[in-house]
């Protein structure tokens, strides 16, 4: 049915949010600010409506990596060089490669069964690839298809009619998406008239399939 398996990258293979952790506490660290939960917390509210105008089309990305940092710090009185705080970031964040459980099996497995396999991924293009080939499983991807270089985000039509077009797709039914995030990945997939499996907790999702570990990919493919 699928010939063609599009990866997200962060939370789906690669495990985002603890090496986010640490690059946060780095940034967090450059200003003396307390590591608490409370703090993370807000960042992360910050972070994810940052994001969340990215996909509505209402900022773009370069404007995400800094004004998360800026907005977050003028909450507590802070003047600070967003740039210079991307930047500490980034240096964090393109060190952490842990893998999701089973990343490697079902990478193996699909492989073996001869689908093309497509990384799909928002982010930024040097950190995803050091990410992939630090973790060891960059070798599995037959194409690779960061919004960086892509030059639209999911959930954006675009981004999806690339992949389409590169890899010269007539039926859209040989296609499955795989993601954690429902409205980049899933809400992505099916506007673009492709088949998305959902990886997660949300029992909500509007995916074709549901998964909460990547070993069940196997009974969809």
């Amino acid at each position: 049915m699928y010939k063609y398996i599009l990866f997200d990258i962060d939370n789906t293979l690669l495990d985002f949010s603890k090496g986010e952790r640490e690059a946060i506490r780095a940034v967090f660290d450059s200003e003396g600010i307390d590591d608490s939960e409370e703090n993370f917390k807000r960042y992360s509210e910050i972070n994810k409506s940052m994001w969340g105008l990215l996909e509505e089309g209402k900022l773009v990305k370069q404007e995400v990596l800094t004004k998360r940092f800026e907005v977050f710090f003028s909450e507590k009185g802070i003047n600070v060089n967003p740039q210079e705080k991307e930047n500490i970031f980034r240096i964090g964040i393109n060190e952490n490669h842990q893998l999701v459980p089973h990343a490697i099996e079902i990478l193996e497995y699909v492989k073996s069964k001869g689908y093309v396999i497509c990384s799909a991924t928002n982010g930024v293009l040097c950190t995803q690839m050091r990410r992939m080939t630090d973790a060891n499983i960059i070798s599995y991807f037959d194409h690779q298809f960061i919004s960086e270089a892509v030059g639209y985000e999911k959930p954006q039509k675009a981004f999806f009619d690339v992949i389409i077009e590169s890899l010269n797709i007539t039926d859209l039914s040989e296609v499955l998406m795989i993601g954690d995030t429902e409205t980049s990945d899933i809400y992505g997939a099916i506007n673009a008239g492709i088949d998305a499996c959902y990886f997660g907790s949300n029992k909500e999702s509007k995916a074709k399939y549901r998964i909460h570990n990547l070993l069940e990919l196997k009974n969809i493919i």
